[in-house]
């Protein structure tokens, strides 16, 4: 799926771009499959890959225990330990985009399974490079790719359009879940904040420096979604352990 002119400047101007249908239900099903099968029992995940549950972000209160039936909240490095998920992030389509928003040498710098469940707690709103510091700045972009309809009800992705032209933001921790980064905007001539419900199988690239959020699932169905942070093949992380954790080298 070729990049067209309009896509690469709306990117640009806005920091995210909003590519519906990119993928059938046909080549979403492995991938939903084993999602489904994570979930039901984390024991079954590849060795590796990391499971975290809504209540690990908060802060635990002391001789407090998770609450019973604890539901899972993301998973961690899926692409770098899981073969069926590899096989989903080298699609010829997603990486045909990808190069044409940063350039044809790319890398798979992270990877996150990011799920909520019914109730689903939300994530404030952030910028993706105060977490990952890679350089250059402009060689980071994230693939939201949407395993279920997002939507308004279900905490769909918000963003802020052309915030990612204010550089990295001073970050402070949440002081009620610390694990979140939440930035400082003060003085900032921000614009509107914009909700982007897509359909099943459809891709939200974002800058990494976006700002950008999603609300608490308030349905009784899940929404799911594979969160691919491609970075140019040269780009390194300030953060040096971080480069010895690539999920997935492509182009070598």
């Amino acid at each position: 799926m070729a990049l067209d002119p309009a896509m690469k400047q709306s990117y640009d101007d806005n920091g995210f771009l909003v590519v519906e249908r990119v993928f059938t239900d046909a080549e979403l099903a492995p991938l939903r499959n084993r999602t489904d099968e994570i979930v039901r029992d984390p024991s079954t995940a590849t060795k590796g890959v990391r499971v975290g549950r809504e209540s690990e972000t908060q802060q635990p209160k002391l001789g407090e225990k998770p609450p019973a039936g604890d539901p899972i909240r993301k998973f961690e490095g899926t692409v770098r330990f899981d073969p069926i998920f590899q096989s989903f992030a080298r699609s010829p389509k997603l990486l045909e985009l990808v190069r044409g928003l940063i350039g044809p040498r790319i890398k798979l710098f992270r990877d996150q399974m990011l799920l909520k469940p019914p109730g689903g707690q939300d994530k404030p709103t952030h910028q993706d490079q105060s977490y990952f510091r890679v350089k250059p700045m402009d060689g980071l972009v994230t693939a939201w790719v949407a395993l279920d309809d997002a939507t308004i009800d279900n905490g769909c992705m918000r963003y802020v359009p052309g915030s990612h032209k204010f550089g990295i933001l001073e970050m402070q921790p949440d002081p009620e879940r610390p694990v979140h980064h939440v930035p400082k905007t003060d003085g900032l001539n921000l614009a509107p904040e914009v909700a982007c419900p897509v359909p099943a199988g459809s891709v939200i690239f974002h800058h990494g420096l976006t700002l950008h959020r999603s609300g608490v699932n308030n349905t009784e169905t899940w929404r799911k979604a594979l969160v691919l942070h491609f970075a140019t093949a040269e780009a390194m992380s300030e953060i040096g352990p971080l480069n010895k954790e690539i999920s997935m080298l492509i182009d070598s």
